[in-house]
């Protein structure tokens, strides 16, 4: 497959992925079910929960597997979660659904940005990484608005929350078959791994690398290929944790994308917010589908100009907290559609540290040490949940986000200090 095959392929993935007219109101199902504000944001914490659990050992394990059976796997186990939101709309409903989502997210963290490195790599394209996601995100939140869209009208005519949330469901078929059918380009198959093993003792002979070293080396990989699947999953675990603890460089762009992604749920709560402002139920597609417009403006920058550095972006993030602040200062129903402005940064800044943490990973460990700062984000996004659960006046999500706005102001701080130029591999 050559690259602008691939390229078409992985966007159109990311668009039916993405397609869930339920997801900018699924919260709207479970507030009319009887379920408040503070049980949502119980059900987040346990969604956040999971996935700190569930994020590393999934990581080392897509690191060791297909890629592509993998993500399959995540769709499915979405799918079901989303199905028992729907049968079964209570809190204990939505804690059950939220749990496996968070398995779906633990086991596509990483595998995901790893998967299109890797096939990126496979057809020498891997420098445009950037770009690639970048285009990758747009097509991404082009899904989310459609889905939005087709809630909203859908919603105006009289259609119910139920059959939005079924027609997510059936859109996961798609997801399913656009991921099975991208090539398999593993970097060490599980099968051919006592192969590699004789291969290394086949090159032992004269020369620097000779005798004991390569014995060594073929002796390793074939003791562990002998002891089975667990000791190569919990040596690739050990093996990533490592890389991520012994490079500060790729330690800093960690710490960054984790409070970047924990703190990437303002639009969480924005149908709520709309409603205990006074807003209809029809208003909050609207809302997040301006904040999905954001986003793709903060993906054509992250597109258009790969090399920005750590000073503007940071500066872009600090100026676009400042204007959200005002957003969730004020009253109006209207001016949440200001979140777009803060979406927008953060998915650039989000972008480009990520494009700078894959350049520098090791190929053999990308998963799980991207599955470390995923497990960093779900940390984050754990005591975020927490604290706007605990502010909540009433079932109106407010005051909590004061401070996720601070906290996001002080990652433009980090991001001006710490994020590295493109190809700037010095630690």
């Amino acid at each position: 497959m050559n690259a602008p095959r691939l390229e078409r392929r992985l966007h159109l993935l990311a668009f039916v992925d993405e397609f869930g007219p339920v997801y900018a109101v699924y919260t709207l199902w479970f507030n009319d079910n009887g379920v408040t504000t503070s049980q949502i944001s119980t059900a987040f914490l346990a969604w956040a929960l999971t996935a700190l659990v569930l994020e590393i050992p999934s990581g080392a394990l897509a690191d060791r597997v297909d890629r592509r059976h993998l993500l399959v796997g995540a769709f499915v186990v979405r799918a079901v979660g989303i199905g028992i939101w729907l049968l079964w709309p209570s809190f204990t409903g939505l804690l059950i659904g939220a749990v496996l989502w968070a398995a779906h997210d633990a086991a596509a963290s990483g595998a995901w940005e790893a998967l299109i490195h890797d096939e990126l790599t496979a057809v020498g394209h891997d420098r445009h990484y950037q770009t690639v996601m970048a285009r990758v995100g747009q097509f991404s939140h082009l899904g989310v608005a459609a889905g939005t869209l087709a809630g909203a009208g859908l919603l105006r005519v009289d259609v119910g929350l139920a059959t939005l949330g079924w027609i997510t469901v059936a859109a996961h078929a798609g997801s399913i078959t656009l991921v099975a059918t991208l090539p398999d380009v593993r970097a060490v198959p599980a099968a051919s791994e006592l192969a590699v093993a004789e291969t290394v003792d086949a090159a032992a002979g004269p020369g620097p690398m000779s005798g004991p070293v390569l014995a060594d080396v073929a002796g390793g990989v074939r003791a562990d290929a002998a002891a089975g699947p667990f000791r190569a999953w919990w040596a690739t675990l050990r093996n990533g944790i490592a890389d991520a603890r012994n490079s500060p460089v790729i330690a800093r762009l960690i710490c960054v994308g984790a409070l970047l992604e924990g703190l990437y749920i303002l639009d969480e709560y924005v149908p709520l917010i709309a409603r205990a402002r006074g807003g209809s139920d029809a208003a909050a597609p609207i809302i997040v589908f301006v904040v999905w417009i954001g986003l793709l403006a903060g993906g054509e920058l992250a597109a258009r100009c790969p090399d920005l550095g750590g000073r503007a972006l940071g500066i872009l993030l600090v100026g676009a907290v400042g204007i959200t602040t005002i957003a969730f200062a004020s009253d109006g129903v209207w001016t949440l559609m200001l979140v777009a402005v803060a979406y927008g940064a953060l998915e650039a800044v989000w972008i480009a540290s990520d494009a700078r943490l894959q350049e520098r990973t090791p190929a053999a460990t990308r998963a799980t040490v991207t599955s470390v700062r995923g497990f960093g984000g779900a940390t984050v996004s754990m005591v975020a949940f927490v604290v706007i659960g605990a502010m909540a006046d009433g079932d109106d999500p407010t005051p909590g986000h004061f401070v996720v706005l601070a906290a996001l102001a002080i990652v433009g701080i980090l991001v001006v200090r710490w994020l590295p130029r493109r190809g700037e591999m010095e630690s």
